[in-house]
C-alpha cells in the first residue's frame, strides 16, 4: 500500500450551490432532476435518471431569466449522488444570454 494520491479540484469557477427542480432532455426523452450547484462551466445535478457518460443533454436552467432558453452540456462525470454537466458553448458564443449568467457568477 502507497501514499493515497491527493485529489486536485481543476476548476477554476465558482460554485454555486442552489436546491431547486430541473428539467433536461436526453436522447430519451424529458427528465427531471434537483440542481445541487452550478458555475458559469457547469452544473450538479441528482437524478434518478440513468445518464451515460459523454452523452450530451439540454437543459433549462431554473436560475435565468428567460426560461426558454435552452443549453446544451455533456455529462463528464458521475457520483453516488449525481452527474457533473459541463455547459458546451459554441466558439463565438457571446450571447446576451451567457453574458448575463456569467455577470451573476
Amino acid at each position: 500500500m502507497g501514499i493515497p494520491k491527493k485529489v486536485v479540484d481543476k476548476r477554476t469557477a465558482t460554485r454555486i450551490p442552489y436546491s431547486g427542480h430541473i428539467f433536461f432532455t436526453t436522447k430519451s426523452g424529458l427528465c427531471e432532476g434537483e440542481l445541487k450547484n452550478y458555475s458559469k462551466h457547469g452544473l450538479f445535478i441528482k437524478t434518478q435518471e440513468d445518464l451515460t457518460l459523454g452523452d450530451f443533454i439540454t437543459v433549462a436552467l431554473p436560475y435565468v431569466e428567460n426560461k426558454q432558453i435552452k443549453f446544451q452540456a455533456q455529462i463528464l462525470w458521475r457520483n453516488a449522488e449525481g452527474y457533473g454537466v459541463e455547459l458546451v458553448r459554441k466558439r463565438n458564443d457571446n450571447s446576451l444570454q451567457l453574458k448575463k449568467i456569467e455577470a451573476k457568477l
